[in-house]
Formats: C-alpha cells, sequence, structure tokens
C-alpha cells in the first residue's frame, strides 16, 4: 500500500481472549518512510487501538506531528447487508489534533482493513493540516 508520505510493506493484528474475559491485540506495522525502513509492534485494548499506536510508533521519527493526533470517533456501517458476514463495511474515523477535526473513511470485505486505510488516510490529513498551519478551535 503506498501513500503520499510512506509505503507500507505490510501490517498484522492479533486479538485473543483469555477465559478470565480479559482481551489484548497486538499490531506490527513494516513501511517505508522516505529512505528509511521503520518496524513497530505495539499492543492496545483492541485492534484499532494496536494499529494507531504502532503507526505513531513507525512516523514519529519523520513526522513528529503525528503525537498530536488522536482518534476521537469511529463507526462502521454495513455497505451490502444481503451479503451477511461477507458484506463490505464503511469504516469512518473522525480525528483531531486538539485544535481541529476531520473525517477519513475507506471500504473494505475486512473490517480491519477498512480501519487500517482509514488510519492512515486520517493520520496523513492530520500531517497536512499541521505542516500547512490549518489550526483553529475544534
Amino acid at each position: 500500500m503506498s501513500h503520499p508520505y510512506f509505503h507500507i510493506y505490510d501490517y498484522s493484528v492479533t486479538t485473543k481472549r483469555s477465559e478470565s474475559g480479559v482481551s489484548e491485540s497486538q499490531a506490527s506495522i513494516d513501511l517505508r518512510v522516505g529512505a528509511e525502513r521503520a518496524q513497530h509492534s505495539a499492543a492496545g485494548v483492541g485492534p484499532v487501538h494496536a494499529l494507531e499506536r504502532a503507526l505513531r510508533s513507525c512516523l514519529l521519527n519523520e513526522y513528529p506531528e503525528v503525537e498530536s493526533l488522536r482518534l476521537c470517533d469511529y463507526s462502521v456501517a454495513v455497505v451490502d447487508a444481503e451479503l451477511g458476514t461477507a458484506a463490505s463495511v464503511r469504516v469512518i474515523i473522525r480525528a483531531t489534533d486538539g485544535f481541529s477535526s476531520w473525517d477519513a473513511g475507506a471500504v473494505s470485505q475486512n473490517v480491519i482493513d477498512a480501519s487500517f486505510e482509514a488510519l492512515c488516510s486520517a493520520t496523513i490529513m492530520g500531517i497536512l493540516r499541521v505542516r500547512g498551519g490549518a489550526k483553529q478551535p475544534a
């Protein structure tokens, strides 16, 4: 997956739930930022949280502004419900830098792929906003 600011080689996410009911998610991302390759893993309370933390770790050296970016809303909607659990989903992520907020989305039959694409898009939009100086009250 290529994006204007980085190229994703691959990513993985695992989630497990123990008999006691405790869930854990772990994400690993391998990407290229400029000429450098970055690989990071992170744990999270869920798969999207783990992906966000791993992505932030990969990008932080080149784009320190990602430190201020936060997901502030997340929604999933089924696109073609007649396909049941094989249906495509639309994920919309609202992100903020503390000054303004913006939406990014993606569609896929895989909710994690759609979530990761939306997360990448929201991150790129955040980098553009911070670097462009488009800060206004949220």
